[in-house]
Protein backbone atom coordinates (compact mmCIF):
# COMPACT_ATOMS: atom_id res chain seq x y z
CA UNK A 1 0.00 0.00 0.00
CA UNK A 2 1.40 3.41 -0.99
CA UNK A 3 2.32 5.99 1.63
CA UNK A 4 -0.42 8.37 0.51
CA UNK A 5 -2.56 11.07 2.14
CA UNK A 6 -4.89 8.56 3.79
CA UNK A 7 -1.94 6.96 5.59
CA UNK A 8 -0.68 10.36 6.75
CA UNK A 9 -4.13 11.37 8.00
CA UNK A 10 -4.49 8.02 9.70
CA UNK A 11 -1.17 8.45 11.51
CA UNK A 12 -2.15 11.97 12.59
CA UNK A 13 -5.50 10.69 13.84
CA UNK A 14 -3.82 7.80 15.68
CA UNK A 15 -1.28 10.07 17.39
CA UNK A 16 -4.04 12.33 18.72
CA UNK A 17 -6.06 9.27 19.73
CA UNK A 18 -3.15 7.90 21.77
CA UNK A 19 -2.74 11.28 23.46
CA UNK A 20 -6.44 11.37 24.36
CA UNK A 21 -6.25 7.81 25.74
CA UNK A 22 -3.26 8.80 27.87
CA UNK A 23 -5.15 11.82 29.22
CA UNK A 24 -8.16 9.65 30.06
CA UNK A 25 -6.00 7.10 31.88
CA UNK A 26 -4.36 9.83 33.96
CA UNK A 27 -7.61 11.60 34.84
CA UNK A 28 -10.27 8.90 34.65
CA UNK A 29 -11.72 9.41 38.13
CA UNK A 30 -12.01 13.21 38.11
CA UNK A 31 -13.30 13.17 34.53
CA UNK A 32 -16.10 10.68 35.21
CA UNK A 33 -17.00 11.68 38.76
CA UNK A 34 -20.19 13.58 39.61
CA UNK A 35 -18.57 17.00 39.14
CA UNK A 36 -18.53 17.46 35.36
CA UNK A 37 -16.43 20.51 34.47
CA UNK A 38 -15.89 22.24 31.13
CA UNK A 39 -12.41 20.66 30.95
CA UNK A 40 -13.92 17.21 31.56
CA UNK A 41 -16.47 17.80 28.79
CA UNK A 42 -13.77 18.80 26.34
CA UNK A 43 -11.79 15.62 27.06
CA UNK A 44 -14.91 13.42 26.82
CA UNK A 45 -15.88 14.97 23.47
CA UNK A 46 -12.37 14.32 22.17
CA UNK A 47 -12.64 10.71 23.35
CA UNK A 48 -15.87 10.29 21.37
CA UNK A 49 -14.20 11.57 18.20
CA UNK A 50 -10.73 10.04 18.49
CA UNK A 51 -11.52 6.77 20.32
CA UNK A 52 -15.13 5.69 19.89
CA UNK A 53 -15.59 6.89 16.31
CA UNK A 54 -12.62 4.84 15.00
CA UNK A 55 -14.11 1.80 16.75
CA UNK A 56 -17.39 2.52 14.97
CA UNK A 57 -15.57 2.76 11.63
CA UNK A 58 -13.89 -0.61 12.27
CA UNK A 59 -17.25 -2.21 13.11
CA UNK A 60 -18.73 -0.57 10.00
CA UNK A 61 -16.16 -2.36 7.84
CA UNK A 62 -16.66 -5.59 9.78
CA UNK A 63 -20.35 -5.29 8.92
CA UNK A 64 -19.46 -5.31 5.23
CA UNK A 65 -17.09 -8.25 5.73
CA UNK A 66 -19.68 -10.24 7.70
CA UNK A 67 -22.27 -9.70 4.95
CA UNK A 68 -19.81 -10.83 2.27
CA UNK A 69 -18.94 -13.94 4.24
CA UNK A 70 -22.58 -14.55 5.07
CA UNK A 71 -23.42 -14.71 1.38
CA UNK A 72 -20.49 -17.03 0.73
CA UNK A 73 -18.32 -14.40 -0.95
CA UNK A 74 -14.56 -13.85 -0.95
CA UNK A 75 -12.83 -10.71 0.38
CA UNK A 76 -9.96 -9.68 -1.88
CA UNK A 77 -8.68 -6.55 -0.11
CA UNK A 78 -9.38 -4.30 2.85
CA UNK A 79 -8.06 -1.15 4.50
CA UNK A 80 -8.59 0.72 7.74
CA UNK A 81 -7.53 4.34 8.36
CA UNK A 82 -9.17 5.03 11.76
CA UNK A 83 -11.52 7.62 10.24
CA UNK A 84 -12.32 5.62 7.07
CA UNK A 85 -11.88 2.16 5.57
CA UNK A 86 -12.92 -0.21 2.80
CA UNK A 87 -13.66 -3.86 2.11
CA UNK A 88 -13.26 -5.16 -1.45
CA UNK A 89 -14.79 -8.45 -2.55
CA UNK A 90 -15.45 -10.44 -5.70
CA UNK A 91 -19.01 -9.43 -6.67
CA UNK A 92 -19.47 -11.89 -9.54
CA UNK A 93 -21.29 -14.64 -7.59
CA UNK A 94 -23.62 -12.11 -5.97
CA UNK A 95 -27.08 -11.02 -7.10
CA UNK A 96 -28.04 -7.34 -7.27
CA UNK A 97 -29.99 -7.69 -4.02
CA UNK A 98 -27.03 -9.27 -2.25
CA UNK A 99 -24.71 -6.46 -3.39
CA UNK A 100 -27.17 -3.89 -2.05
CA UNK A 101 -27.33 -5.66 1.31
CA UNK A 102 -23.54 -5.89 1.51
CA UNK A 103 -23.32 -2.13 0.89
CA UNK A 104 -26.06 -1.47 3.44
CA UNK A 105 -24.41 -3.55 6.17
CA UNK A 106 -21.70 -0.98 6.96
CA UNK A 107 -23.88 2.15 7.38
CA UNK A 108 -26.47 0.06 9.20
CA UNK A 109 -23.90 -0.96 11.81
CA UNK A 110 -22.88 2.70 12.35
CA UNK A 111 -26.48 3.85 12.68
CA UNK A 112 -27.46 1.01 15.02
CA UNK A 113 -24.45 1.75 17.25
CA UNK A 114 -25.44 5.41 17.47
CA UNK A 115 -29.09 4.59 18.23
CA UNK A 116 -28.02 2.06 20.86
CA UNK A 117 -25.94 4.74 22.57
CA UNK A 118 -28.97 7.06 22.65
CA UNK A 119 -31.15 4.30 24.09
CA UNK A 120 -28.68 3.87 26.95
CA UNK A 121 -28.60 7.64 27.58
CA UNK A 122 -32.38 8.12 27.58
CA UNK A 123 -33.71 4.87 29.02
CA UNK A 124 -31.18 3.66 31.59
CA UNK A 125 -32.48 3.85 35.16
CA UNK A 126 -30.90 5.35 37.13
CA UNK A 127 -29.22 7.54 34.48
CA UNK A 128 -25.49 7.36 33.99
CA UNK A 129 -23.34 10.20 35.25
CA UNK A 130 -23.25 13.27 32.98
CA UNK A 131 -19.74 12.47 31.69
CA UNK A 132 -20.79 9.03 30.43
CA UNK A 133 -23.99 10.44 28.92
CA UNK A 134 -22.00 13.18 27.17
CA UNK A 135 -19.59 10.58 25.78
CA UNK A 136 -22.43 8.44 24.41
CA UNK A 137 -24.44 11.41 23.10
CA UNK A 138 -21.45 12.87 21.31
CA UNK A 139 -20.57 9.48 19.84
CA UNK A 140 -24.17 8.93 18.69
CA UNK A 141 -24.25 12.29 16.93
CA UNK A 142 -20.92 11.67 15.19
CA UNK A 143 -21.72 8.08 14.18
CA UNK A 144 -25.23 8.70 12.85
CA UNK A 145 -24.52 12.01 11.12
CA UNK A 146 -21.36 10.65 9.53
CA UNK A 147 -23.14 7.51 8.23
CA UNK A 148 -26.45 9.07 7.19
CA UNK A 149 -25.50 12.62 6.13
CA UNK A 150 -21.85 13.29 5.32
CA UNK A 151 -20.98 9.93 3.80
CA UNK A 152 -23.95 9.99 1.34
CA UNK A 153 -23.13 13.58 0.36
CA UNK A 154 -19.46 12.74 -0.16
CA UNK A 155 -20.46 9.66 -2.17
CA UNK A 156 -22.73 11.67 -4.49
CA UNK A 157 -20.54 14.78 -4.88
CA UNK A 158 -17.23 12.97 -5.40
CA UNK A 159 -18.47 10.05 -7.48
CA UNK A 160 -16.82 7.74 -4.97
CA UNK A 161 -19.01 4.78 -5.85
CA UNK A 162 -19.29 3.93 -2.17
CA UNK A 163 -21.98 2.32 -0.06
CA UNK A 164 -24.83 4.70 -0.79
CA UNK A 165 -24.24 4.74 -4.56
CA UNK A 166 -24.36 0.94 -4.52
CA UNK A 167 -27.51 0.99 -2.38
CA UNK A 168 -29.47 3.44 -4.54
CA UNK A 169 -28.14 2.31 -7.92
CA UNK A 170 -28.06 -1.40 -7.21
CA UNK A 171 -30.59 -2.51 -9.80
CA UNK A 172 -33.45 -3.39 -7.39
CA UNK A 173 -35.58 -0.21 -7.24
CA UNK A 174 -38.10 -1.58 -4.74
CA UNK A 175 -35.42 -2.45 -2.19
CA UNK A 176 -33.59 0.84 -2.79
CA UNK A 177 -36.88 2.69 -2.35
CA UNK A 178 -37.63 1.02 0.99
CA UNK A 179 -34.12 1.83 2.22
CA UNK A 180 -34.57 5.42 1.07
CA UNK A 181 -37.78 5.75 3.11
CA UNK A 182 -35.99 4.52 6.23
CA UNK A 183 -33.07 6.84 5.46
CA UNK A 184 -35.45 9.79 5.05
CA UNK A 185 -37.30 8.90 8.26
CA UNK A 186 -33.99 8.84 10.15
CA UNK A 187 -33.05 12.28 8.85
CA UNK A 188 -36.47 13.79 9.60
CA UNK A 189 -36.47 12.25 13.07
CA UNK A 190 -32.99 13.57 13.74
CA UNK A 191 -33.93 17.11 12.66
CA UNK A 192 -37.08 16.97 14.78
CA UNK A 193 -35.12 15.82 17.85
CA UNK A 194 -32.46 18.49 17.32
CA UNK A 195 -35.09 21.24 17.12
CA UNK A 196 -37.46 19.93 19.80
CA UNK A 197 -37.12 21.92 23.05
CA UNK A 198 -38.25 19.00 25.22
CA UNK A 199 -35.68 16.61 23.75
CA UNK A 200 -32.94 19.22 24.00
CA UNK A 201 -33.84 19.98 27.61
CA UNK A 202 -33.72 16.28 28.47
CA UNK A 203 -30.32 15.89 26.79
CA UNK A 204 -29.05 18.99 28.62
CA UNK A 205 -30.14 17.53 31.96
CA UNK A 206 -28.65 14.10 31.30
CA UNK A 207 -25.32 15.52 30.11
CA UNK A 208 -25.05 18.26 32.77
CA UNK A 209 -25.04 21.09 30.23
CA UNK A 210 -24.57 24.52 31.86
CA UNK A 211 -27.46 26.97 31.71
CA UNK A 212 -27.36 29.25 28.68
CA UNK A 213 -25.78 26.67 26.35
CA UNK A 214 -27.17 24.61 23.50
CA UNK A 215 -25.91 21.58 21.60
CA UNK A 216 -24.42 22.08 18.15
CA UNK A 217 -25.42 20.03 15.10
CA UNK A 218 -22.32 17.81 15.30
CA UNK A 219 -22.41 17.66 19.10
CA UNK A 220 -20.61 19.74 21.70
CA UNK A 221 -21.97 22.90 23.29
CA UNK A 222 -22.05 26.56 22.41
CA UNK A 223 -23.17 29.59 24.38
CA UNK A 224 -26.74 30.64 23.58
CA UNK A 225 -27.31 34.38 23.41
CA UNK A 226 -30.86 35.29 24.40
CA UNK A 227 -32.33 38.59 23.20
CA UNK A 228 -32.16 41.26 25.88
CA UNK A 229 -35.28 43.38 26.38
CA UNK A 230 -34.33 46.52 28.24
CA UNK A 231 -36.79 47.99 30.76
CA UNK A 232 -35.03 51.38 30.78
CA UNK A 233 -32.11 53.33 29.25
CA UNK A 234 -30.10 52.77 32.44
CA UNK A 235 -30.65 49.01 32.16
CA UNK A 236 -29.42 49.12 28.57
CA UNK A 237 -26.22 50.84 29.72
CA UNK A 238 -25.73 48.33 32.58
CA UNK A 239 -26.28 45.29 30.38
CA UNK A 240 -23.96 46.57 27.64
CA UNK A 241 -21.26 47.45 30.18
CA UNK A 242 -21.46 43.95 31.68
CA UNK A 243 -21.25 42.34 28.25
CA UNK A 244 -18.23 44.43 27.26
CA UNK A 245 -16.44 43.91 30.60
CA UNK A 246 -16.92 40.13 30.33
CA UNK A 247 -15.60 40.02 26.78
CA UNK A 248 -12.09 38.59 26.63
CA UNK A 249 -12.05 37.63 30.32
CA UNK A 250 -9.78 34.53 30.46
CA UNK A 251 -12.03 32.12 32.45
CA UNK A 252 -15.48 31.23 31.04
CA UNK A 253 -17.93 33.93 32.09
CA UNK A 254 -21.71 33.97 32.46
CA UNK A 255 -23.63 37.24 32.15
CA UNK A 256 -27.24 37.12 33.29
CA UNK A 257 -30.00 39.48 34.36
CA UNK A 258 -30.77 39.15 38.10
CA UNK A 259 -34.48 39.35 38.88
CA UNK A 260 -36.41 39.72 42.13
CA UNK A 261 -33.77 41.50 44.20
CA UNK A 262 -35.20 43.76 46.94
CA UNK A 263 -35.16 47.53 46.36
CA UNK A 264 -33.69 46.93 42.92
CA UNK A 265 -35.02 48.21 39.62
CA UNK A 266 -32.58 46.18 37.50
CA UNK A 267 -29.43 44.12 38.04
CA UNK A 268 -27.06 42.19 35.82
CA UNK A 269 -24.48 39.78 37.18
CA UNK A 270 -21.13 38.51 35.87
CA UNK A 271 -20.04 35.15 37.32
CA UNK A 272 -16.89 33.09 36.73
CA UNK A 273 -14.49 30.64 38.38
CA UNK A 274 -10.72 30.28 38.28
CA UNK A 275 -8.50 27.22 38.27
CA UNK A 276 -6.49 28.19 41.34
CA UNK A 277 -9.60 28.84 43.44
CA UNK A 278 -12.75 27.22 42.04
CA UNK A 279 -15.11 29.17 44.30
CA UNK A 280 -17.57 31.15 42.12
CA UNK A 281 -16.81 34.86 41.91
CA UNK A 282 -19.09 37.59 40.71
CA UNK A 283 -19.65 41.27 40.07
CA UNK A 284 -23.13 42.76 39.95
CA UNK A 285 -24.24 46.04 38.40
CA UNK A 286 -27.29 47.06 40.44
CA UNK A 287 -29.71 49.87 39.63
CA UNK A 288 -31.61 50.86 42.79
CA UNK A 289 -35.18 52.13 42.87
CA UNK A 290 -33.93 55.73 43.16
CA UNK A 291 -31.89 55.35 39.93
CA UNK A 292 -28.45 55.19 41.57
CA UNK A 293 -26.04 52.49 40.38
CA UNK A 294 -23.81 50.27 42.48
CA UNK A 295 -21.07 47.79 41.66
CA UNK A 296 -21.09 44.87 44.09
CA UNK A 297 -18.76 41.88 44.22
CA UNK A 298 -18.57 38.54 45.98
CA UNK A 299 -16.47 35.41 46.31
CA UNK A 300 -18.60 32.42 47.30
CA UNK A 301 -17.60 30.11 50.13
CA UNK A 302 -18.71 26.62 49.00
CA UNK A 303 -17.59 25.09 52.30
CA UNK A 304 -20.14 27.13 54.28
CA UNK A 305 -23.28 26.24 52.32
CA UNK A 306 -25.09 27.69 49.28
CA UNK A 307 -25.24 31.46 49.04
CA UNK A 308 -22.53 32.08 51.64
CA UNK A 309 -19.88 34.58 50.58
CA UNK A 310 -16.48 35.07 52.07
CA UNK A 311 -15.72 38.55 50.87
CA UNK A 312 -16.78 41.87 49.43
CA UNK A 313 -20.02 43.73 49.01
CA UNK A 314 -20.26 47.28 47.75
CA UNK A 315 -17.29 48.08 45.51
CA UNK A 316 -18.24 51.41 43.96
CA UNK A 317 -21.35 53.61 44.05
CA UNK A 318 -22.49 55.91 41.23
CA UNK A 319 -24.92 58.56 42.52
CA UNK A 320 -25.58 59.58 38.90
CA UNK A 321 -25.75 57.03 36.08
CA UNK A 322 -22.42 56.94 34.17
CA UNK A 323 -22.11 56.43 30.43
CA UNK A 324 -21.47 52.94 29.07
CA UNK A 325 -17.72 53.45 28.59
CA UNK A 326 -17.16 54.63 32.18
CA UNK A 327 -19.32 51.84 33.60
CA UNK A 328 -17.53 49.23 31.46
CA UNK A 329 -14.13 50.38 32.75
CA UNK A 330 -15.33 50.42 36.36
CA UNK A 331 -16.87 46.97 36.00
CA UNK A 332 -13.68 45.51 34.54
CA UNK A 333 -11.64 47.00 37.39
CA UNK A 334 -14.14 45.52 39.85
CA UNK A 335 -13.74 42.10 38.23
CA UNK A 336 -9.97 42.32 38.54
CA UNK A 337 -10.33 43.35 42.20
CA UNK A 338 -12.62 40.38 42.94
CA UNK A 339 -10.27 38.05 41.06
CA UNK A 340 -7.38 39.08 43.33
CA UNK A 341 -9.46 38.56 46.46
CA UNK A 342 -8.47 35.65 48.71
CA UNK A 343 -9.82 34.00 51.80
CA UNK A 344 -7.06 35.68 53.79
CA UNK A 345 -8.50 39.12 52.98
CA UNK A 346 -12.08 38.30 54.01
Amino acid sequence: MSFGPFILLSLFYAVIGVRVIAQLVRSWRPTFDRRFTAEDRSLVDQAAFFILLPISVALHELGHAAAVKGFGGRIVDWGYYAFAGFVSYDPRPFSDLQRILVALAGPLVSIVLGLAALVIVFLRRPPLRPAFNELLTQFAALSIINAAVFYPLLDVVSGLGGDWSQIYRGGVPVVSGVIFLFHLALLVGGIWAFRNPGVQARVATLTGAPAGTERRFMGGLERRERPFTSPSPEATVAHEAARRAAGGWPPPVQVAVQNGLPATRFAVGIVWTTGADPAPRGVMIRIAEDGSIELRGHVADPTAGPGTVRGYGLLRPFPAPPDVDALTMATRIAMEDVERHSAARS
